[in-house]
């Protein structure tokens, strides 16, 4: 370990000319003026750290983590940075001549920065700000911006629309378009997007829909369109679109940015489609993918906003219940959605649509907002397994009259209110979901029912 070293002061500069600092740490040290022309840094930690005029030149830097450190003036010449993560740093006057790829910024901020002629990809800003830097003039594909500060910031017209953004202001955004700066907005950018399917770039195209038009209504049709395309083309050039398309909505969803509307179409529109018209080793990648899209919904990873978004929607749950006595179990699951109801403060509004002999097997049709509302309340609270799918499902031909399945949308903000209350008052409490008080689960509901399905 390296520890309170100062090389401010320090004459003649000592170099590191290819030095080898593998798994090395850094902790205080002020570099200033040293030579690290073709130094090996892998996996390495840097903490409080200062980089002042170093010479950086064709080093490899990789897998490594620097936090509370501060680059200013130092020397990039094809510098290869990889794998690495910023966490609480500071960049000023910085002149990137570098190939960096799937590094991590959080919370940095960047001022008078520029990335000219450097190649860069999968880059992902957190919480960051960053003020007169170009990143307009290179190479630089699928960056993520979440919770940024971005001021007199310029971006390239050919990639700004394979870029996610969350929480992060983009009208005062420049970008290069045409030998010219203008703001991102649709008047200038309407025509560049229609060109964007010519080239068969369509992750970026839906991606212009959802951030820059918000029209979510052509995202279903515009994703089978673009399935149906993509098993068309040479699969070694294809797989790359794919996969942007498949983390562009897994971004969006973790993000909470889509209505419960377009995630289930979506979502049966990834289930519907016969993968087995790819490869093999393409079926593999692609349906993992979509496997990691349900777990994230499996999770419940969905705030407020999307609960709210499915207000007008008829959610089908499903009680599988260890019993052989229907009386029993209907009593159970219906005390179970009655007192959901009371403590949201909605009128009891459900309906038994379908029931399986053996170990009954209860299907109850429910507005959407408490369906959704329910695994956030009980899950981990009993021994219940919740499986969450917004597939379609045979329940909708069954001609069940469903119309009378509604929630009136003054009554939302109040029920999301008594939502977030109980679970607040809950984790104040230290516990990880409800208090007996709070919702009734008896212990012959943990006992009988051992799995409720919740699906479209």
């Amino acid at each position: 370990m390296f520890e309170k070293l100062d090389f401010i002061n320090e004459l003649p500069k000592i170099s590191f000319f290819r030095s080898d600092f593998r798994g090395s740490r850094f902790v205080n040290v002020s570099f200033y003026e040293n030579n690290f022309d073709r130094a090996d840094f892998i996996s390495a930690i840097f903490e409080k750290c200062l980089f002042t005029e170093v010479d950086i030149a064709a080093s490899e830097i990789k897998n490594c983590y620097f936090n509370e450190c501060n680059f200013t003036l130092n020397n990039y010449a094809n510098t290869s940075i990889q794998e690495c993560t910023f966490e609480n740093c500071t960049f000023e006057d910085e002149k990137f001549l570098v190939n960096m790829k799937n590094c991590k910024f959080i919370n940095c901020t960047m001022r008078n920065c520029d990335f000219e002629r450097s190649t860069t990809e999968k880059l992902e800003f957190n919480g960051c700000e960053i003020y007169n830097t170009d990143l307009a003039t290179m190479h630089a594909e699928n960056f993520i911006f979440k919770s940024c500060v971005l001021e007199n910031v310029s971006l390239g017209k050919s990639y700004i629309f394979g870029y996610l953004f969350y929480k992060t202001d983009i009208s005062r955004l420049d970008v290069l378009y045409r030998g010219n700066t203008v703001k991102i907005n649709v008047d200038n950018f309407s025509e560049y997007i229609v060109s964007l399917l010519t080239q068969q770039r369509f992750s970026e195209f839906i991606n212009a829909n959802i951030f820059l038009f918000r029209n979510f209504e052509g995202v279903p049709d515009q994703i089978n369109n673009a399935l149906s395309e993509l098993s068309k083309i040479n699969n070694t050039t294809r797989k790359l679109e794919m996969t942007n398309l498949f983390d562009m909505f897994t971004f969006y969803i973790l993000n909470n940015q889509l209505p419960y509307k377009l995630v289930s179409k979506v979502l049966n529109i990834l289930d519907d489609f016969d993968w087995t018209a790819f490869p093999f080793e393409e079926q593999l990648v692609y349906i993992s993918m979509h496997k990691k899209i349900e777990m994230i919904m499996n999770t419940f990873h969905y705030d407020d906003s999307f609960i709210e978004s499915a207000a007008g929607e008829t959610l089908f749950v499903t009680f599988r219940c260890k019993t052989d006595d229907y009386q029993e179990a209907l009593k159970l699951t219906s005390d179970l959605l009655d007192d959901l109801h009371l403590k949201l403060g909605l009128d009891k509004n459900y309906k038994l649509i379908q029931k399986e002999k053996g170990s009954w097997i209860l299907t109850f049709a429910v507005v959407g907002v408490v369906a959704l509302m329910m695994p956030k309340m009980l899950n981990d609270y009993s021994k219940t397994f919740f499986d969450f799918s917004l597939k379609r499902k045979k329940l909708k031909i069954l001609g069940v009259l469903l119309d009378n399945i509604r929630i009136d949308p003054e009554n939302i903000p109040k029920s999301l209110e008594q939502f977030n209350l109980i679970l607040d008052t809950s984790e104040k409490s230290g516990l990880t979901n409800p208090s007996f008080d709070n919702i009734i689960v008896t212990e012959a509901f943990k006992e009988i029912v051992n799995q409720i399905d919740i699906g479209a």
